[in-house]
């Protein structure tokens, strides 16, 4: 499978984007006679493009390698191969989840320590109240609050993967495609169209979200050289300018659905659909933008910026907190600051992680390599 390099471009500025929504930017400001939270709105807006790609692109993916070994191998022995990759991919994810939500309720745990009184009895009912709190039914789901709450996307790709594996086996994907769509187009009744129809449970979730993109990449992974060859009688100028139209009645459509109509949730509209499309038709168009690009470089690490960033963006708020430095966090020059300062550090934290589990594995390589060599 030939890589895309496109894809690592674009992740660069969907996780970017991402921190964008957490950091929340210009909100709080004023510059001049503009308020920060109208501009704040719309970067928000324009940011949610970001996670149905990351769906898409790993619907896409999946499937294409799912696709891959199917080519290059017998039918009963593919079945296996695909098995075993669809194992170890969901593996991997499950790990990734269960490492960083381990990671964040130690750090949950130790903010609280520090906040609550040295005794027994006061500690315990922290403890208790948090792991009440963190272990509910919906954790393995919708994830869990705090400071973790954004790992739900990683339970979303888990699920939404493990779907799209059973009906891409069963060879029912047009089908998948019909039915999750129909979850799509109910959930927004529990974001900002509510105020139409309210729909009360969250619809931030695998089955009303995770899985129509999922399964939207997949299928463009599946008809891949179909989709490439159409798509490459589609002048490249009308497509970015299709991108910028959408993205622009993306943003109308939330202000009349959130501003005026005071719809509930902001997650994804129904422009979110033909922009995702469009934004992915264009990266299978050009695969080779940004290639050997620092920004591609980094948007390769996309993931791991991603369950870092929310660490670095409190711990730096808990810092500035502490040393009382509040008023320097709603000035212009913090807001516009801190978006960047976060996913630098988010960046370079993760990096670090990485250099000392290549390093801790070499040397344990290097241990056995020394004790099978005494005993010779």
């Amino acid at each position: 499978m030939e890589r895309n390099y496109s894809i690592d471009f674009v992740k660069f500025f969907a996780i970017f984007a991402v921190v964008c929504i957490h950091t929340g930017t210009l909100r709080g400001t004023l510059i001049g006679n503009i308020n920060g939270d109208d501009i704040d709105f719309i970067i928000d807006i324009l940011a949610r493009f970001a996670v149905p790609f990351f769906f898409v692109t790993s619907g896409y993916l999946f499937l294409q390698k799912m696709k891959g070994i199917e080519v290059k191998n017998a039918s009963a022995n593919a079945t296996k191969i695909q098995i075993s990759y669809f194992k170890n991919y969901s593996l991997k994810l499950i790990k990734l989840w269960a490492a960083w939500f381990l990671f964040y309720f130690m750090f949950d745990l130790a903010i609280r320590y520090i906040e609550t009184e040295k005794n027994i009895e006061a500690l315990k009912a922290m403890f208790l109240d948090l792991v009440s709190n963190v272990f509910t039914l919906d954790l393995f789901y919708y994830g869990a609050g705090h400071s973790q709450y954004h790992l739900w996307f990683l339970l979303a790709l888990i699920w939404s993967v493990f779907i799209l594996f059973i009906f891409y086996k069963w060879k029912l994907l047009p089908l998948l495609v019909i039915i999750s769509f129909g979850f799509n187009i109910y959930g927004v009744f529990g974001q900002s169209y509510s105020f139409l129809y309210e729909v009360t449970m969250n619809t931030r979730d695998p089955l009303f979200f995770g899985l129509f993109y999922t399964t939207l990449g997949g299928m463009l992974g599946m008809y891949a050289h179909k989709v490439t060859a159409a798509v490459a009688k589609i002048p490249s100028v009308l497509l970015v300018l299709m991108i910028i139209s959408l993205g622009f009645l993306q943003v109308i459509e939330a202000y009349i659905t959130l501003k005026i109509n005071q719809g509930n949730a902001q997650d994804y509209f129904l422009m979110t659909i033909p922009l995702s499309i469009v934004l992915f038709l264009t990266v299978m168009k050009h695969r080779n933008i940004g290639r050997n690009s620092l920004i591609s470089k980094i948007g390769s690490q996309s993931v791991g910026i991603y369950v870092s960033h929310v660490f670095v963006m409190e711990f730096i708020r808990i810092i500035m907190t502490r040393l009382e430095l509040n008023y320097i966090q709603d000035s212009l020059g913090w807001k516009l600051l801190f978006t960047p300062v976060v996913f630098i550090f988010a960046y370079l934290m993760y990096m670090g992680i990485q250099h000392l589990k290549s390093y801790s594995f070499t040397n344990k390589k290097i241990l056995v390599l020394r004790k099978k060599q005494l005993k010779s």
